[in-house]
């Protein structure tokens, strides 16, 4: 806090909200983010060499068994406490490199080669242990109670690929236009989907056009809450009489569904991202892309002359900055009691408040939005997108979820 009139002298930092930003075991956060599956790493990342993984603020241990099938679980074997990262892989699981033991995938004990028989108790004993899912290239990991496991989520525009023109893939560089790991809390970087207005603002009138230059045109801007998340919905009137009616998705806990900035995908959008809580002040970004295999997946924003955010030099840094710099730049933990909202910072708002509403559901013992337990509701549809309509046509017309509600100015 400043002194009175405004000066830094005497100024004491502020403090960030725990119920957005804590994601360990135990935080009220870190629980409603264990009800959901989350992308940990790429399914090349799973191998018969384990790899260590920090997730939601556990150390854990990734690796494939020579049958194929990949597992996680805590680095720490239970018989004597070394680490599995220096495991020896095999058909049934991984083996523990000081005495032996053979997990499988689900931490049963396989075998306990100095134990008579082989391990007469060996069933006693179990590693502790997390089921994984792969998913067109990113391998899923769920890290809450059994009994709230809910069922794998698939989207339907990864469903019914024409494998011989179609393909999917999974792409670093997304979230922010340069490096898919980022210094700080998750919830900053997730938060962005809703704030359209730093578009004109970082992406243009800072930076430079960095997409397509009808992005430049001032939009009419709506925010609306839906069942599983928060949406915009940006109107911009083009100069041949048609209007670009874009809508961003933000889902609970860490989905975000951005219509391709290069205007490059017309219609509903070629792609999800996912924001992974490393732990407290630490992100990475996973993203996943459908298109046609004779193209790359899409232009990444452009700086100073042309160039991309790894050529720019630590001066371009601070001439052209991005995404990567305005929210790394809040610091490790944005320190929420100091911020100054406004009305423009309306969709942030709601993807606060909203969060904060399922952490509470999960503490009062019920379950968060947007999970199933039923295999037959498995699939979901997206309605982001770049929807080119005519100027006469009723938006209300326009692919949008019937179940959205218009944003009033009390949200």
């Amino acid at each position: 806090m400043a002194s009175g009139d405004g000066r830094a002298y005497g100024y004491r930092a502020g403090t960030w909200d725990p119920e957005l930003v804590q994601v360990g075991a135990g935080t009220p956060a870190g629980e409603l983010l264990r009800r959901y599956w989350h992308p940990i790493a790429r399914s090349t990342e799973a191998s018969p060499l384990p790899r260590n993984v920090r997730v939601l603020g556990e150390d854990l241990v990734l690796y494939r068994s020579l049958q194929g099938t990949p597992g996680l679980m805590l680095p720490r074997c239970c018989h004597r406490g070394t680490t599995l990262f220096y495991g020896r892989v095999e058909d049934e699981g991984i083996r523990c490199p000081y005495h032996g033991w053979l997990f499988a995938e689900d931490g049963r004990c396989l075998d306990q080669p100095c134990e008579p028989d082989r391990g007469r108790n060996r069933e006693s004993y179990r590693q502790p242990w997390y089921p994984v899912v792969e998913y067109h290239g990113l391998i899923f990991a769920y890290l809450g109670p059994a009994d709230k496991q809910p069922v794998f989520p698939r989207y339907d525009i990864f469903e019914d690929l024409d494998t011989e023109t179609e393909e999917i893939v999974v792409i670093d560089h997304f979230a922010f236009g340069g490096p898919s790991d980022a210094p700080c809390n998750w919830f900053q970087t997730h938060e962005n989907a809703m704030d359209p207005y730093h578009v004109f603002i970082l992406h243009n009138a800072i930076s430079g056009p960095q997409f397509d230059p009808k992005l430049e045109i001032w939009p009419r801007i709506e925010w609306q809450r839906s069942e599983v998340g928060v949406t915009a919905t940006q109107d911009r009137r083009l100069p041949d009489g048609t209007i670009l009616h874009r809508i961003t998705e933000t889902r609970v806990p860490t989905m975000r569904v951005i219509p391709t900035p290069t205007l490059t995908v017309l219609g509903k959008t070629n792609n999800l991202s996912w924001a992974l809580p490393i732990d407290d002040t630490n992100t990475r970004v996973y993203a996943m892309v459908r298109k046609p295999k004779d193209r790359p997946p899409q232009g990444l924003p452009v700086y100073g002359d042309g160039k991309s955010w790894f050529d720019l030099s630590d001066d371009d840094h601070q001439r052209y900055p991005g995404d990567y710099e305005t929210q790394v730049g809040q610091g490790p933990i944005t320190l929420h009691s100091e911020e100054q909202l406004s009305s423009t910072d309306r969709g942030v708002s709601m993807v606060r408040r909203q969060f904060k509403d399922q952490v509470r559901r999960v503490a009062d013992g019920l379950d968060p939005v947007g999970v199933t337990f039923d295999s037959s509701e498995a699939l979901q549809s997206v309605i982001a997108g770049n929807y080119i309509v005519d100027a006469t046509t009723d938006l209300a017309t326009v692919p949008l979820a019937e179940t959205l509600d218009r944003a009033t100015p009390g949200d």
